[in-house]
């Protein structure tokens, strides 16, 4: 059996600017905590560290073909926008790739798990006007994930308050938009529902998309200290692939198509129903469970280059899972959770060629024919103690088994197997303390290990099934919030280190080697008046192969591909009048290398200028967003280059630019 060690080596000091930091309040809870935009009344969990928090106030006033734009406000957060139909963007943290190359942060919405197999979170099954508020922590200190949960989590909370709600849009690149909400409280029941239709061409030519999506949500009040509630959703994107273009191309006319990537887009749905009980099983106790079924499915024809076939490549992901967390409140000063969750995956992952360039499957040529099963069990217990008004601390340990079965099919139906490899128990022990030094300024720390795990077919072999270990993730935070009068600000300096870390290049593992992570989070926000609120974030983010994989080590000190050295944020809102308000957002990042070999120029930096007006009529919200102001030219990098004959890295990027200068006007009305 493989058992992890307890991390030894821990870092040191930090700083974090952000909104909304409790020091102590009646519940004598500790809490460190962002709240981007105006204040709001929230739970961190007991997690001590870099928790940001967005309400209704943030999202519901965006209009956008991906939900992962709301995310541009977060401190530390950065987008990968491939663009590519349903294969829009990804969210990275805490110097971690956001190509789809290290799933690394975990994705719920309502307590769900929402990553697909390879740790791609599926946001698009919601609507703006569906949420209630989004959580996010970063740090390897949560002991209640284990899939995925390497440098953080992402949390979606779906709204179920009485209200009704109708929004209609239009926009620019041909943009139209419904989005509706109904809901209703009473004492023995509450219900909600949602929907919305999204349609545009796009900023580039062949990026049409159709977005639906339909939600409801039940919520029954069995006793007095019992609740059981039911949600459902169903959601379909269909979306036109503009492909990849030279970097030539894209700068002189960012909004072409490749030539040979008429063919390109695809149709992606999901579906979902949990079940979630609550209850309090006696005045110490408390039990919630949640069980569900979920099921991502993706049909995507893509060609990468003008020299290369038209691909089908078909995903289909079932998953069935169950959560369970017991609280025991043993005293005033002292509780222990227990949590277990359960999860099996049965996944059919295709690429088969096509007749001639069209989309139109060759069942002949096969590239890939996968059908497997992948089972996680994991469980932890945590130990909380707040002996006085001053002091919050935890300490858990958390436990992950995986298991499952894997075969392979030839175009003649020739049948291979792979067992998974033995991991052993992946053991990760975890520990959050805060300390208010006075009523205004509290110092935290953090600290844990995490696991990246393998997937797909690299998570089996034909051989030896104990030769290979899991890849850890050691990770610590230190810093300080501090809160006086209408500021808000926190800081703090982070470190994670890993030992043989893999990249994902197309669904293939190669291994990077022992690598290093650190970086500064500062975050802030200002309410000036009762009008007039400022918020602002900076991250510092340094990478390093430490120890590379290969034996020339010509990577030895390199930067790890595709993570800005910076993010940077600043959001305002102002009520000019009792009917106007007016907001504005900058988003910064800075640039990269696309190749562990450093090789070739740096990309990826921009500055996006967004604004926003609502003014408010007797009988509806006249709303108008407007989006890249200053027409700002970004873009999404990647580099397919290798080492030629001479065994010098050459460099072969392509290229997908991000929308230009946009608009959309909104009719809202509350009934």
């Amino acid at each position: 059996m493989k058992i992890s060690r307890l991390p030894l080596s821990l870092s040191a000091i930090s700083i974090a600017l952000c909104a909304q930091f409790a020091v102590a309040n009646q519940d004598k809870s500790l809490e460190s905590i962002v709240v981007i935009g105006k204040s709001s009344s929230v739970s961190s969990s007991n997690l001590a560290g870099s928790f940001d928090y967005m309400g209704r106030e943030e999202i519901s006033y965006q209009h956008i073909d991906d939900l992962k734009e709301l995310f541009t406000k977060v401190p530390g957060v950065y987008l990968s926008r491939f663009n590519q139909g349903i294969v829009n963007t990804i969210l990275s943290i805490r110097g971690f790739a956001g190509d789809g190359a290290s799933p690394h942060a975990k994705l719920l919405i309502d307590g769900i798990p929402a990553n697909m197999h390879a740790g791609y979170g599926e946001l698009d099954q919601l609507f703006p006007i569906a949420i209630d508020h989004i959580e996010i922590f970063r740090a390897t200190s949560d002991p209640r994930y284990g899939l995925f949960n390497i440098a953080g989590n992402y949390q979606v909370k779906s709204r179920s308050d009485s209200s009704a709600d109708l929004e209609l849009t239009l926009g620019s690149f041909n943009t139209r938009e419904i989005q509706g909400y109904f809901g209703q409280e009473d004492d023995t029941l509450s219900h909600s529902y949602s929907l919305g239709y999204r349609k545009n061409e796009g900023y580039r030519d062949h990026t049409d998309i159709t977005k639906k999506a339909i939600s409801g949500r039940w919520d029954w009040q069995l006793n007095s200290d019992s609740t059981l509630g039911a949600i459902a959703r169903y959601s379909r994107y269909e979306g036109s692939a503009p492909g990849y273009l030279s970097e030539q191309e894209a700068r002189d006319n960012p909004t072409m198509s490749a030539d040979y990537a008429s063919q390109d887009g695809g149709i992606k749905e999901n579906h979902h129903i949990s079940l979630h009980y609550d209850t309090a099983i006696n005045n110490q106790v408390d039990w919630a469970v949640k069980v569900y079924s979920q099921n991502f499915q993706r049909n995507r024809w893509v060609r990468f280059s003008a020299h290369s076939d038209i691909q089908n490549r078909f995903d289909d992901q079932d998953m069935l899972g169950a959560i369970s967390t017991l609280t025991w409140q043993i005293d005033p000063n002292w509780a222990l959770l227990w949590g277990v969750d359960l999860q099996n995956e049965e996944i059919i992952e295709q690429r088969f060629g096509t007749v001639g360039q069209t989309r139109e499957r060759d069942d002949q040529v096969v590239k890939r024919n996968r059908q497997f099963s992948y089972d996680t069990k994991g469980s932890y217990l945590q130990l909380q103690h707040q002996p006085n008004d001053k002091l919050n601390w935890n300490v858990a340990l958390r436990v992950d088994d995986l298991s499952g079965d894997y075969s392979e099919f030839a175009a003649d139906g020739t049948r291979s197997d792979r067992e998974m490899y033995d991991f052993g128990l992946v053991v990760q022990p975890k520990l959050n303390v805060i300390y208010a030094l006075t009523d205004n300024t509290a110092v935290f720390f953090n600290t844990g290990r995490s696991f990246q795990h393998p997937t797909g077919k690299a998570a089996f072999t034909s051989g030896d099934i104990n030769a290979r270990e899991m890849t850890h993730n050691d990770g610590a935070e230190i810093g300080s919030q501090w809160s006086v009068d209408a500021v808000e600000l926190r800081a703090s300096y982070w470190v994670q280190k890993a030992k043989n870390e893999f990249v994902l290049i197309d669904g293939e593992q190669k291994n990077v080697g022992k690598t290093t992570r650190n970086g500064i989070d500062l975050a802030g926000n200002w309410q000036v008046s009762n009008a007039f609120t400022v918020w602002a974030n900076y991250s510092y983010i340094d990478t390093e192969i430490v120890t590379p994989s290969d034996t020339a080590n010509v990577t030895k000190g390199n930067q790890l591909r595709s993570i800005p050295d910076f993010t940077a944020s600043l959001g305002a809102s102002f009520d000019a009048t009792e009917k106007l308000v007016l907001r504005v957002h900058l988003d910064a990042q800075g640039d990269y290398y696309v190749n562990e070999e450093n090789a070739g120029k740096k990309y990826g930096d921009y500055t996006l200028l967004n604004a926003s007006a609502d003014y408010h009529l007797d009988w509806a919200t006249i709303k108008l967003q407007l989006n890249n102001l200053t027409d700002e030219y970004f873009e999404y990098v990647y580099d397919f280059g290798g080492v030629d004959s001479n065994g010098v890295y050459q460099t072969d990027t392509v290229h997908s630019p991000g929308d230009g200068r946009n608009a959309s006007l909104s009719l809202s009305m509350s009934f």
